[in-house]
């Protein structure tokens, strides 16, 4: 067997586009309890842009990424936004009315790193006693 062969594959970051997701949003075992609200979540930040974290999804894109229905994704989006994940701008034609949203992903509440502690010390072997 060649050296060739032993070696793994390593994801070159540079020629593949990846999203960045918060931690502590995707740790969080209490403030978001529904496993689509953190992919409703992960959607988002991969559609968002780096600088101006404003992402332009379509509620239709997100439930067809999400593997949902449309109604699912409506629900995620605004328990996302009850707990200041995201700021909802709502885009407006002068005769259609609203045709759209921007989603700007906000930075998590601090809830969300206290509520990851318990977790985060079960994981590396500490007692909460």
């Amino acid at each position: 067997m060649s050296d060739e062969n032993l070696q793994p594959n390593v994801l070159d970051h540079r020629e593949h586009r990846f999203a960045m997701v918060t931690k502590s949003v995707l740790d969080d075992e209490k403030i978001l309890t529904k496993p689509y609200e953190k992919l409703v979540y992960a959607i988002l930040c991969m559609y968002a842009d780096n600088k101006t974290k404003k992402s332009f999804p379509t509620v239709k894109t997100i439930a067809r990424k999400a593997f949902c229905g449309e109604s699912t994704a409506r629900a995620a989006l605004k328990r996302l936004r009850e707990v200041g994940l995201i700021k909802v701008v709502p885009k407006y034609h002068p005769v259609h009315g609203q045709v759209a949203n921007t989603y700007i992903l906000l930075e998590p509440p601090v809830e969300f790193s206290e509520s990851n502690e318990g977790a985060t010390q079960r994981r590396e072997g500490y007692s909460l006693d």
